[in-house]
């Protein structure tokens, strides 16, 4: 018998119905800004209106030139000043911002108004690859012995300030920091932070330690801390920074 007829194609879809019109988008909100105070806060609050018991310590910012570490100082910066208006009788104290600057910049053309809002002070920062050996943190300590031999630390503190707060960039502060020093006896106490990869005792660290101390009683005293953050008094930082 002759084969069945094709079955018919079925019919096309029909077309999809016009899509709605979309309802407009709404205007974009504006971008979070760090709100900073017209000046950098006072360095000491009164002791006397808070109480007896209060131990202000001076906050040092260390910071380098560049655009990532301008935007750190703002971040840093505005949650300093946000603690030190919600705490004003904590033990956090003034603020300054210790920058270091290439030959080739000046402050102008680096600071992008920032000087207005916190204080700064200016060291020379060290030629790269040169001077700083290809470790731009050599650039901390260096400064600090700069604005130290200068005096313009000191006089940046207040009266009540006895300690000093070394940061960087890097850190954040979320709470007022007690003073840990406060009620340590003599100058020559200081707190930092035990780094897990700083330890001074491990085998492939242990000779270069012990090279760099002089001996290995001196490498043995050695602490696991960086440079920052560190609590230490201003009369003990010049000594300890000498020695390192």
């Amino acid at each position: 018998p002759p084969p069945p007829p094709p079955l018919p194609s079925p019919p096309p879809p029909p077309p999809p119905p016009p899509p709605s019109p979309s309802p407009p988008l709404p205007p974009p909100s504006p971008s979070p800004q760090l709100v900073f105070p017209a000046t950098t806060p006072a360095g000491a609050a009164n002791s006397t209106a808070c109480g007896p018991g209060r131990s202000p310590y001076h906050v040092l910012l260390t910071a380098s030139s560049g655009h990532y570490q301008r935007w750190q100082t703002r971040v840093f910066f505005h949650h300093y000043t946000a603690i030190k208006a919600a705490h004003p009788c904590s033990d956090l104290g003034g603020f300054t911002r210790l920058l270091t600057l290439p030959d080739r910049l000046t402050l102008a053309e680096e600071d992008r108004g920032l000087s207005a809002v916190m204080t700064t002070i200016v060291a020379r920062e060290l030629t790269k690859e040169t001077e700083d050996l290809g470790f731009v943190v050599l650039n901390r300590p260096t400064s600090i012995r700069a604005v130290l031999a200068s005096g313009q630390l000191a006089a940046r503190l207040a009266p009540d300030e006895r300690h000093v707060f070394i940061v960087e960039t890097d850190h954040v502060l979320l709470k007022p920091l007690p003073n840990l020093l406060a009620t340590a006896a003599g100058g020559e106490e200081a707190a930092a932070y035990p780094f897990h990869y700083m330890d001074p005792r491990r085998p492939g660290c242990a000779p270069i330690v012990r090279r760099h101390a002089g001996s290995a009683e001196a490498a043995a005293r050695v602490q696991q801390v960086g440079p920052s953050p560190l609590l230490i008094s201003l009369e003990a930082l010049p000594l300890r920074s000498i020695n390192s």
